[in-house]
């Protein structure tokens, strides 16, 4: 079931970030004490690649100061190689903070973001871009987050996505909408933009159904196709139901784990991505790599950091594996 040689290397990029969590639920305004962490769409990913055993790089850029040093430092220890990201003299690294209010608790983010490296756009991709030519890896993530940072980001974007699709290397893309960065119609055009560039569309049901109008996954991946979508197929995240691929009409689901407790969902999505990307890679069947999706995007929501819960390959074999390990 399982295979583990010649690993295949993985570039993603996107900006990674500082977050501040709480120590306790409650409007920010009467919250006093947090605990600091790294996060980023792609940074998670990358960690969680990083944890089930696969080649995985970064390239980003973050500011002058110690939390961009406390990033670099994170991804070093995570396993990632952090060569490709860069230090910027211009901006601060991007911050945001964590809230969980309301009856149940949901988290809310509120960003502090416009003057980092990347938003004014002091990133340089030019080692990355000889890296993917000199055919160093064999699979390119990216997620639209990076679009919608500024224009300078999305050129550099543009870039490495193209250069991957002309080789031609694997791209997963991961829409990941955030509409406090741009409107609907904004994503509905970037989304149009990298279709045919694009090997697999990775989406949550309800970014689907904002795009498309339905989250059911045939139907999704049509219209996608008749958007200019030409790649292996879709994958739609669909939270409690599990997840669900579509290639050429063909379904594949699997169920989603159990959680008792669920603490904070935000990473989950990043964990899926990193469990299914390194499922495929590990050569696990489509299924199993969905499974493996589904367990690290499970293991996620249990904590309160991004990625801190996301399981090592070890953990993860043996979930999948049914076995019960010993615990004492």
């Amino acid at each position: 079931m399982i295979q583990t040689s010649a690993l295949t290397p993985v570039l993603t990029f996107g900006e990674p970030m500082v977050v501040c969590i709480p120590e306790t639920r409650g409007r920010l305004s009467a919250v006093d004490h947090y605990r600091m962490d790294c996060a980023g769409a792609e940074l998670n990913t990358a960690i969680g690649l990083a944890r089930l055993g696969i080649p995985v790089s970064f390239a980003a850029s973050v500011g002058d100061d110690p939390f961009g040093e406390r990033i670099r430092c994170a991804l070093r220890a995570a396993g990632v190689d952090a060569r490709l990201l860069e230090t910027a003299a211009e901006g601060a690294t991007g911050l945001y903070f964590k809230q969980w209010s309301g009856l149940r608790g949901d988290t809310q983010v509120f960003y502090y973001r416009r003057t980092s490296p990347m938003a004014l756009g002091a990133w340089q991709t030019d080692a990355a871009l000889a890296a993917l030519r000199s055919n160093h890896y064999g699979w390119v993530h990216a997620t639209g987050i990076t679009w919608m940072l500024g224009e300078l980001a999305r050129v550099h974007a543009e870039a490495l996505l193209t250069a991957a699709a002309v080789l031609p290397i694997p791209v997963s893309f991961d829409i990941n909408i955030r509409l406090k960065l741009a409107p609907l119609e904004a994503w509905r055009a970037l989304l149009i933009a990298v279709l045919p560039r694009v090997s697999w569309l990775l989406l949550g049901d309800s970014e689907a159904a904002l795009l498309y109008g339905t989250d059911e996954p045939a139907e999704v991946e049509q219209r996608a196709r008749t958007d200019g979508f030409s790649g292996l197929g879709v994958l739609i995240k669909q939270g409690e139901r599990g997840a669900t691929t579509s290639a050429g009409g063909q379904l594949t689901s699997v169920p989603a784990f159990r959680v008792e407790t669920v603490v904070d969902t935000v990473g989950a999505g990043d964990g899926f991505n990193a469990g299914w990307i390194a499922g495929r890679l590990h050569g696990l069947d489509p299924t199993a790599a969905l499974r493996l999706g589904a367990y690290v995007g499970a293991c996620a929501v249990t904590g309160s950091g991004d990625w801190r819960d996301y399981p090592d390959w070890q953990d993860a074999r043996t979930a999948l594996q049914g076995e019960s390990g010993v615990n004492r």
